[in-house]
């Protein structure tokens, strides 16, 4: 070869590796999802269920999965349904599943319902309606979808709608002036600083991957900012939804489908944990047989809902027989069956074990087992031993610094005034 050719070939190695270092960088980017939810909107939007979640997650086919869950109720508590919907789909396919949420200590909500009470709230809102008015892009999006109420109260809008540019335009300026109003607080729920230490967590979980898929799910409030936070960093490619569709249908594994038609989240709990048969059972029972006021008002408890907790406690049973928690579930249901003797027998056999119960989970277990033995005492006419368990729960209460109020609502007067069954 001569010098010219072997000019004209090193020049054509140099020039293909320069030209190719792009594309190499960016085939070891990492490419990063993230996808807004709507918490329990899921449940009855046909636009964006539990199914679309499955759809989207089995399109993208991610190698890791960020989830809006904090690391200390990850694998051990409930928390966001389609969150432990995403995580069992990740456990059953062999991902990696990372909890990311982030809570300030104390109670925000409650909080902000505190100062919602004084002037200066009601002051500085009056500046935030000003603002929204004057903002173009709010205004825009209010006439073309209407108030937000209204979207959410309606729940038809798709998962298009909740990843779009319109609506992230719009909760990013939403944002924008709570926090310039009334700082990064409790009327933002402290936003800034929790979007900030959530992308602490998605960050870890993004640079254990490089050159793979990570798909981040979480509130749509949050998508504004992780987008952004995202977009800024090199190596990596952020993906939009848009990217990715048409969604190929995807069929949900046995456990993701146990989870939203049985409330029963099998794969998701730690099987190390002592306590995750207990909570496994306990969390499909809850909003069976534990709703809102049912405790309270044991009338509106429907009837279909104690046939669809038998089969769950006979599976319970057959798990862990000599769970207490389990027994504090059959007792409810044999009183809300009217078969108060046999409530009474069990709850005797296991009075002494109570301790046993997760400390999560004691304030409601020891307080309301007290009470509802109390109950089945005075409908079998033992109104001496009822008494003293209605004393018992409210010294239950007390030892465990249950909020007065709350604690006075589970024991009421009983102690004075027999309980009386309002049933048929």
């Amino acid at each position: 070869m001569n010098r010219q050719n072997l000019f004209r070939s090193a020049f054509l190695v140099v020039l293909m590796a320069v030209l190719s270092a792009p594309l190499a960088r960016s085939q070891t980017k990492t490419r990063v999802l993230v996808v807004g939810t709507i918490h329990d909107g899921h449940n009855t939007n046909p636009n964006y269920s539990y199914r679309h979640l499955a759809d989207i997650l089995g399109t993208f086919r991610p190698d890791a999965i960020c989830v809006e869950i904090p690391p200390s109720y990850f694998r051990k508590r409930s928390y966001l349904i389609e969150m432990m919907y995403a995580s069992i789909y990740g456990f059953d396919n062999g991902l990696k599943v990372y909890p990311i949420d982030w809570w300030p200590p104390g109670d925000a909500r409650a909080e902000r319902r505190e100062y919602e009470k004084t002037d200066d709230y009601r002051k500085k809102e009056m500046k935030v309606d000003s603002l929204v008015e004057a903002n173009e892009i709010m205004q825009q999006f209010r006439n073309k979808y209407g108030s937000m109420d209204s979207i959410w109260r309606q729940n038809t809008q798709d998962y298009r709608f909740f990843n779009g540019k319109d609506y992230n335009d719009y909760i990013r300026e939403m944002y924008t002036i709570l926090v310039d109003v009334f700082g990064d607080g409790c009327m933002n729920l402290y936003s800034e600083k929790r979007n900030a230490m959530m992308m602490d967590y998605i960050n870890r979980a993004v640079d254990g991957h490089r050159g793979h898929r990570v798909i981040v799910l979480a509130g749509a409030e949050h998508k504004y900012y992780f987008d952004l936070a995202l977009s800024k960093k090199a190596d990596v490619t952020l993906v939009t939804l848009d990217d990715i569709l048409p969604l190929q249908p995807v069929q949900p594994t046995e456990n993701m489908i146990s989870l939203i038609e049985d409330g029963l989240a099998k794969g998701y709990y730690d099987t190390d944990d002592v306590y995750s048969v207990d909570v496994l059972y306990a969390n499909a029972l809850t909003p069976i047989l534990h709703g809102p006021g049912m405790d309270d008002d044991p009338s509106i408890v429907p009837a279909e809902n104690i046939e669809r907790a038998k089969p769950i406690l006979a599976e319970w049973a057959s798990q862990k027989p000599s769970s207490v928690r389990l027994a504090f579930d059959r007792c409810w249901l044999k009183f809300l069956e009217k078969d108060f003797q046999g409530a009474i027998s069990l709850a005797e056999s296991v009075a002494d074990r109570l301790d046993d119960v997760p400390s999560e989970s004691a304030w409601f277990v020891k307080s309301f087992f007290w009470r509802n033995l109390g109950f089945c005492y005075d409908l079998t006419g033992q109104r001496a031993k009822a008494v003293e368990a209605y004393r018992k729960c409210k010294s239950v209460c007390e030892e465990l610094k249950m909020n007065p109020d709350y604690a006075k609502s589970i024991y009421a007067d009983f102690e004075n005034e027999p309980y009386r069954d309002k049933r048929n």
